[in-house]
């Protein structure tokens, strides 16, 4: 459609929440596929004056009933094909208010109403919105326990959308693929930054090479985002010919964030496209964006992820002193500047562990600290001020650009007869990040053991939450307290697998 025709859906669907007593601040959740419809939610939630929660269309029924268990929201914006991949859609929204966009026959005993998408607004109707107004809740793993709710503002996501569309040189006559979900901040930056400079965005979901290759060749893109686990699918598929240098004819540009893209798939990116910019980027949900690399600075450094964008700063800091650190230096990262979430959703102890005052001691133009974001990860830096990423600090895994608490795993399997103390490590998996591996104790001459364990995984968990490895042990090993010595359970799995 026309962005003519888009905006005035979003702005007739605000309309449409505000008449069905949307108040300021109420969240409005939005589990749908990936369409127009989807996009067309998400904005007018925030339009409205309410909180976006956008739902990632791989989370099966556990996660999507956390999600709304915290969230509260004021109601759900829906679909049938959307619920045909629940179990039980009438336990995780039976005691919800559901909308559909349109007309739609939702599994009984579920009621929807059709959200307004066609009544012009009235002149002026809709609440002010300022930039530090909450505008969306991103939900992201920790590295313990469910889901964490991050809260952006109106102000990050506009200044979000305008830096990277600077930096990538984005136009009006750029058209971008968007395969990366909008409940990804990386996904959802994509669609604001396409808005923002008004080219051509084209949404779908990407299964495989084959139908990569088809999205290529038909839509023609200008851009296109990935995550490291897909330029390893892409460098696999240029070299063994499923995919040619006419697929990214028309390509100006890729990017990667979310891990290390590895300097074999970068090498194949740019032998096989070579008019193609790669830029390696670098964001964090708390912290929407922080760093990219220059094109023209990948060949001689491949695995770094560059530098701070414009208005934020990269501080390299001691774990163990929390001294910032100068020069050449290794430590975590630590995000000052702009595009600093608000923080968690109603979880004050989270906020306070990760959003902290700057080390540096400065202020604010209140008088009161600045707030930086601990990112836990860390990273080097080299003296012309690049960062490399060195390890997480904490549990936290990260698998195809998502990052995964391995206890929340671990937990689905916690109720499996014959089976005890689930748990899920993370060994190297290459280009997609972690590979999971799922220990528990059991009879390992049961041949069936695994095969329900991977049904369960299959029926609970979405795709890159699923355990690659399934390893049953007579005995786990725990240290003097009587916890899990996980040291020892990576040795039996190298031991196993070969790998660390």
């Amino acid at each position: 459609m026309t962005a003519a025709e888009f905006g005035g859906r979003v702005e007739a669907a605000a309309a449409g929440l505000r008449a069905a007593g949307l108040a300021p601040g109420g969240r409005v959740a939005v589990l749908l596929e990936r369409s127009v419809d989807e996009a067309v939610a998400l904005l007018a939630a925030a339009v409205a004056g309410g909180i976006a929660v956008p739902i990632n269309g791989k989370l099966k029924d556990a996660q999507i009933a956390h999600v709304l268990l915290d969230a509260e929201p004021f109601a759900v914006v829906t679909s049938s094909l959307r619920l045909l991949a629940l179990r039980d859609p009438a336990a995780v929204l039976g005691a919800q208010r559901l909308f559909t966009c349109g007309s739609a026959d939702l599994p009984a005993p579920l009621v929807a109403a059709p959200l307004a998408v066609g009544a012009a607004p009235a002149a002026g109707d809709g609440p002010p919105l300022a930039p530090d107004d909450p505008a969306v809740i991103l939900y992201t793993s920790g590295s313990t326990g469910l889901s964490k709710g991050v809260v952006q503002t109106h102000g990050n996501l506009v200044r979000g959308a305008a830096v990277v569309g600077d930096f990538l040189g984005l136009t009006a006559a750029d058209h971008v693929l968007a395969l990366l979900p909008s409940s990804f901040d990386y996904g959802l930056n994509q669609l604001l930054s396409a808005l923002l400079v008004g080219c051509r965005i084209t949404g779908a979901d990407h299964l495989g090479v084959g139908e990569l290759a088809d999205l290529l060749a038909r839509v023609q893109p200008t851009g296109l985002a990935g995550v490291p686990w897909l330029w390893h699918e892409v460098a696999r598929a240029l070299t063994d010919g499923t995919l040619s240098r006419e697929h990214g004819a028309a390509l100006r540009y890729v990017t990667n964030s979310g891990g290390i893209l590895r300097a074999g798939d970068s090498a194949a990116l740019r032998e096989h496209w070579p008019g193609v910019s790669v830029f390696a980027m670098y964001g964090l949900t708390e912290a929407f964006r922080s760093a990219f690399l220059p094109p023209d600075e990948i060949e001689e450094h491949p695995e770094s992820f560059g530098f701070a964008i414009p208005g934020v700063e990269l501080l390299v800091v001691d774990p163990a002193t929390d001294e910032v650190l100068e020069g050449p230096a290794t430590g975590e990262l630590v995000h000052a500047g702009d595009l600093i979430a608000m923080g968690y959703w109603r979880n004050r102890a989270a906020t306070a562990h990760r959003f902290r005052p700057d080390p540096r001691g400065l202020c604010g133009p209140d008088g009161k600290p600045s707030t930086v974001v601990y990112s836990g990860d860390l990273v080097r830096r080299d003296a012309a001020g690049r960062h490399w990423f060195v390890a997480r600090r904490d549990r936290l895994l990260k698998v195809q650009g998502h990052r995964i608490s391995p206890d929340e795993v671990a937990a689905v399997f916690a109720a499996v007869p014959d089976v005890a103390m689930p748990t899920v490590v993370g060994i190297d998996g290459g280009a997609a990040g972690h590979e999971l591996v799922l220990i528990v104790v059991g009879d390992a001459e049961n041949g069936a053991l695994e095969r329900d364990l991977r049904r369960i995984a299959r029926g609970r968990l979405p795709s890159y939450m699923q355990p690659a490895r399934y390893l049953v042990v007579d005995e786990m090993p725990r240290n003097p307290h009587g916890k899990v010595d996980e040291g020892a359970l990576r040795q039996m799995i190298a031991a196993w697998t070969g790998s660390h």
